[in-house]
């Protein structure tokens, strides 16, 4: 499993909160890019899941998480979409290919262990000790080719990034 540390910049985010099934996520992301095209707002990346939720546990009922995308420049908010301003952060990540059925086998390669928090892989926990990195967040799952922008499953793409400081 390869991993990377990133620095991921300053970023104005379209954002929407999500207390539901994660089998509701494509509404929600559909919601957040017919948005995105009916502003005409400009994007600046992939859009991306936040799970507050453990993330080995989402499928056990509702989920909280947040759908957002990266856009250029301030837009009109609506009820269900807000525009926030995301810090500088630093993460650890790795890229799982295919469905997000087994994407919790790539989070215990890349992690392996659990915590309290949502299962973590082994190998980056071993990066973030040999680096004297904490990580303190919720992990975010980048939506790099998947529903909005692929057919076939089999397919997809997802950058697993998790939110690390240094110690």
């Amino acid at each position: 499993m390869e991993s990377e540390v990133k620095l991921i910049p300053e970023q104005k985010l379209a954002v929407i909160n999500c207390k539901t099934p994660i089998s509701d996520l494509g509404i929600f992301l559909s919601m957040l890019m017919g948005w995105v095209d009916a502003e005409g707002i400009e994007t600046d990346g992939d859009p991306f899941i936040v799970y507050f939720s453990p993330r080995h546990e989402v499928n056990d009922g509702d989920a909280v998480f947040d759908v957002s995308i990266p856009i250029k420049k301030d837009a009109n908010e609506t009820d269900r979409v807000r525009v926030v301003d995301m810090i500088e952060n630093k993460v650890l990540s790795g890229i799982h290919y295919g469905p997000a059925d087994d994407i919790m086998s790539t989070y215990e390669k890349l992690v392996g262990t659990s915590f309290a928090r949502p299962i973590i892989g082994k190998k980056l926990v071993e990066i973030a000790q040999e680096n004297h990195y904490d990580i303190i967040g919720s992990p975010k799952e980048v939506l790099i080719k998947n529903v909005h922008n692929c057919e076939n499953e089999k397919d997809y793409v997802t950058e697993i990034q998790l939110p690390i400081i240094e110690m």
